[in-house]
């Protein structure tokens, strides 16, 4: 009688045990894009306490599928993840989650990871005559010379205008990608961040520097244009306040520029004499810029104006002084004034201008050089600055992932690849941000009519 009391309290105990085992568990819908890696993240659990509790034999869950999740204090015996050690994929990423970030030094890449790079872009009807054609050409190129480095890539590409965004975004091959460049517009990029909101997926905007304002909100995001103010604070190491006068001349009520160049000399302690003036003030400008000018052994000047009116009528005025009045004048401006038609181009070389602009080819580079000869042989083309920028973002997020794993973002400083036409330096926005680039290229315009690529 004893023994079957015993007996029966034993069975009552277990029962308790189990039922109190039960209520530390909740329930999880999986929705479109969650991986079961993903699904451990948000609620702070191994994943292998999930597939042990839902008998995955593989790391494969499927929308609508609902999963038990163990709260975090409910551990699950040690015996069972001994067993289930050899069911889950051989990737390494559940490795490196359940270990926490490992240190840059210490990731080891598994020899058969194949990552998957998915390339979104807008192709028109027709294809041949689109930048957007030159640019995924350009990932394919970054794509084979990183494979003669040893990484073998999946790689998925898909029209924007293909199919329905929701459709597009929402497919399960897609959702399997450690890294997506694209799509291109910064209205795109927000939708595509949205779905990949609770993903380890990094998403990477290539081309419209109007997406940095989603940099605050997703940490997995990567913005590849420099902002108007990196490219401003690019031209600092270039001043010598030491030795020359520092000018900002702008434009009366200019609200744009000005002051934003003028807050990062006050960051940076540099000392500076400002001089507005409006553009139809005429020929006067000339002698009052004469008298300012002319005591200064040496004179460095930031037009701090995107106007393409103004910077040309500035320009033509420092150019006659120092054509008929030897004042020495060494100019800076910004990358839109590549783009002016009306400025004068030999007045640009006599006052070599400094300009930082975000993406910049020397064509005298052996590596440019290659390059062109090998899009030449493959695509019966010369390659357009689209074709330079997808090869340049293509290879470095691709050589991120061969050095530091899907979880590269925590290495990103530390990635050093020769580009063609941009420098990437990305920073992180705010803590629980994305990244900005801040890297630009600086070139100087000589009086030979040649432009120089500053280090």
């Amino acid at each position: 009688m004893k023994m079957r009391t015993i007996f029966l309290v034993f069975l009552l105990f277990s029962s308790i045990v189990l039922g109190a085992q039960e209520q530390q568990t909740i329930k999880h819908k999986v929705r479109w894009m969650e991986t079961l890696y993903s699904i451990a993240r948000k609620y702070k659990v191994n994943p292998k306490d999930i597939a042990v509790l839902n008998d995955l034999r593989t790391g494969e869950i499927s929308r609508g599928q609902i999963l038990v999740i163990p709260l975090p204090d409910n551990k699950v015996k040690e015996q069972k993840e001994v067993t289930l050690q050899d069911t889950l994929p051989a990737e390494a990423e559940p490795e490196m989650d359940d270990r926490g970030k490992s240190p840059c030094r210490d990731y080891t890449r598994p020899y058969d990871w194949e990552p998957v790079v998915s390339v979104i872009l807008p192709f028109p009807e027709t294809k041949t005559v689109s930048g957007f054609v030159d640019f995924y050409q350009g990932t394919l190129l970054a794509a084979e010379k990183m494979k003669k480095k040893g990484l073998s890539v999946l790689f998925q590409v898909y029209d924007w205008n293909e199919q329905p965004m929701d459709d597009l975004l929402s497919g399960s091959s897609l959702s399997k990608s450690n890294l997506v460049i694209g799509p291109v517009y910064s209205n795109q990029i927000g939708s595509t961040l949205a779905y990949f909101r609770n993903s380890n997926t990094k998403i990477v905007s290539p081309l419209d520097n109007n997406a940095e304002v989603w940099t605050s909100l997703f940490p997995n995001y990567f913005q590849v244009q420099p902002t108007l103010a990196a490219q401003q604070e690019s031209l600092i190491r270039y001043l010598d306040p030491h030795n020359a006068t520092l000018w900002v001349i702008s434009e009366e009520g200019e609200e744009t520029v000005a002051p934003g160049i003028r807050a990062i000399l006050d960051k940076n302690l540099i000392g500076y004499r400002n001089f507005s003036y409006d553009v139809l003030q005429g020929r006067e400008v000339t002698e009052v810029l004469r008298g300012l000018l002319g005591a200064n052994p040496k004179n460095q000047i930031i037009i701090a104006s995107m106007n393409e009116a103004f910077v040309s009528d500035a320009i033509r005025n420092l150019h006659l002084l120092l054509a008929y009045n030897n004042i020495p004048v060494e100019l800076f401006g910004l990358s839109r004034w590549r783009s002016f038609e009306t400025l004068d181009l030999t007045a640009l070389h006599q006052l070599q201008v400094v300009l930082p602009l975000s993406a910049y080819v020397d064509y005298s580079d052996q590596a440019v050089k290659e390059f062109v000869e090998a899009y030449r042989t493959l695509f019966h083309a010369e390659p357009s600055q689209f074709a330079f920028q997808g090869y340049d973002v293509a290879l470095f997020f691709l050589d991120a992932l061969f050095q530091y794993g899907p979880s590269f973002e925590d290495c990103i400083e530390n990635v050093r690849v020769p580009l063609l036409q941009n420098e990437f330096t990305f920073v992180r926005s705010v803590p629980e941000g994305g990244y900005s680039n801040t890297g630009t290229r600086v070139v100087r315009y000589l009086p030979d009519f040649t432009v120089e690529l500053l280090p």
